[in-house]
């Protein structure tokens, strides 16, 4: 098996991708980038799907580019990093045909994601998923951990992550409108919240001038996880609404 990897976008996810596999000297092909519009012509071994995912006019994800990567694509195995609905994987591997492995990235772009994940999650078939896991040992150590999983899991899982984590910012802006009405110091109270090791002190700080969350996969994936689940997760409708969260459940 060629041991090649092809890196398609260059955005911030491709940087962080081609950073990670650096020493394998992985190809680089983005049309939107003038240096790196040249794709070779030959059949790489991994190829790394890293274009973006917007949302349409009413919340739901385009999922466009990530489609047309695929089928342009000749890679042994195809390992999806763009955020996808759930189900969106499965699909395309029943439509091309082609060996293809779901890998939810965990890089931001702010200082609050600038730490390296020390985890995977690879959802797809066990032999892709297993070779994919090769290719990490290549330039990770043995602390680093590798989860499988199926495509649709690790979908969903991305999105309960991004949820998860806006609903924290979210929690901790209305904590800290109700500490400057007691007269209470909103840092010295996020000090002592995070002391239990239960809460975890990522995505506690509140800034006074952004009293909500906005960060790109946010402002995306909470709409497109609203738009998908539906009836399925009512409360769902309330994370893009920043600072109402605490106010609907009281």
């Amino acid at each position: 098996m060629k041991t090649d990897i092809l890196i398609s976008g260059y955005g911030n996810i491709g940087r962080h991708m081609y950073d990670e596999f650096s020493r394998l000297n992985p190809d680089i092909y983005d049309p939107f980038m003038p240096e790196y519009s040249e794709k070779a012509d030959r059949r790489y071994g991994f190829a790394f799907i890293c274009v973006p995912t917007d949302g349409f006019s009413d919340g739901s994800c385009d999922t466009s580019v990530v489609e047309s990567a695929v089928r342009e694509t000749d890679a042994e195995i195809i390992v999806i990093k763009s955020t996808v609905p759930p189900g969106t994987t499965e699909r395309l591997i029943k439509e091309t045909g082609k060996t293809i492995v779901f890998s939810p990235e965990n890089y931001g772009t702010t200082q609050h994601c600038a730490q390296q994940p020390g985890f995977v999650i690879l959802g797809g078939a066990r032999e892709a998923c297993g070779k994919v896991a090769e290719l990490y040992a290549e330039v990770k150590n043995g602390y680093f951990r590798v989860r499988f999983t199926d495509p649709t899991t690790a979908e969903l899982w991305k999105y309960m992550l991004n949820a998860y984590l806006a609903l924290k910012v979210t929690f901790c802006c209305e904590f800290a409108d109700i500490a400057e009405k007691f007269g209470v110091n909103y840092p010295e109270l996020r000090e002592l919240f995070t002391e239990d090791e239960r809460v975890g002190a990522s995505h506690t700080f509140v800034y006074k001038d952004k009293p909500y969350y906005d960060s790109h996969c946010f402002n995306k994936d909470i709409p497109a996880l609203v738009s998908f689940a539906g009836e399925a997760a009512p409360l769902a409708a309330l994370f893009h609404r920043p600072n109402t969260m605490l106010a609907v459940m009281w």
